[in-house]
């Protein structure tokens, strides 16, 4: 049985713990870690803490939690989410079928509470991602830490599709927003390293993914709904504007 390593950077304790609740509760039948990254410890079954000594932001809070990780799954998970009843059923056979159609592949957790996804330069990308340690060691890893608090995500998906690999949203109902998560909590990386973040990210992909795109992000990155997806993915490849799509607004990553 396939071990799954959940990878939950936080800063807050309160939510950290019923993020945890909400795992243990709903994950019967899984071998699974609770890799927590964060400036404390916290007890609990089944968690493996890493402390953080320095606030680097989350992109390198994963690559932290991934590197101490020993699963054969890696999940992306945050502390204002909740896991679903089932949340991990399924998931590991589908990625080994999807796996021997594309590789490297890359899934999507989807959020019934928010039936959107996003796209960065007209390709699908996960808010919460899934890949086998294989898929993840083939594109070099799991969150870069280029990146201190934005397209951590995007950057993924899109070493996933430059390797001709492919990337899709997974059926089923895995997270929810936790009601009780005040925004206002989060950490200063959020606002403060934006403008670092588009940069670096224009950067690194624009050259390579950006024909046909502006130079503005505001018609590179956008969340779409679910019913735009084709086949449980999304390659407009063109500005949205071109394209069509009907149910698009502009968002940080």
């Amino acid at each position: 049985m396939p071990t799954f390593s959940i990878i939950l950077p936080t800063l807050r304790a309160s939510l950290a713990e019923a993020a945890i609740r909400s795992i243990h509760d709903h994950s019967a039948g899984h071998e699974y870690e609770i890799v927590t990254v964060a400036p404390f410890a916290i007890e609990s079954p089944r968690v493996v803490p890493v402390i953080e000594t320095e606030r680097r932001g989350n992109c390198t809070a994963h690559a932290n939690g991934f590197a101490a990780s020993t699963g054969d799954i890696i999940v992306a998970m945050s502390d204002d989410h909740l896991a679903l009843p089932g949340w991990l059923d399924g998931v590991a056979d589908r990625l080994a079928a999807k796996e021997q159609l594309d590789f490297p592949f890359l899934g999507g957790l989807h959020r019934p509470d928010h039936p959107h996804f996003g796209a960065i330069y007209g390709l699908y990308y996960a808010y919460f991602p899934v890949m086998t340690r294989r898929s993840v060691e083939e594109v070099g890893g799991w969150f870069s830490t280029d990146f201190r608090a934005h397209y951590g995500d995007p950057d993924l998906a899109l070493r996933v599709w430059a390797l001709g690999g492919r990337c899709e949203l997974l059926p089923g109902g895995h997270l929810a927003t936790n009601p009780d998560e005040d925004p206002n909590s989060q950490s200063t990386h959020k606002t403060t390293a934006m403008g670092t973040d588009v940069s670096t990210f224009a950067n690194k992909y624009h050259r390579a993914f950006g024909a046909g795109f502006p130079a503005d992000f505001g018609q590179i990155n956008f969340d779409y709904h679910i019913s735009e997806l084709h086949d449980m993915t999304f390659t407009a490849r063109m500005p949205p504007a071109q394209h069509g799509g009907k149910s698009r607004h502009w968002r940080p990553a």
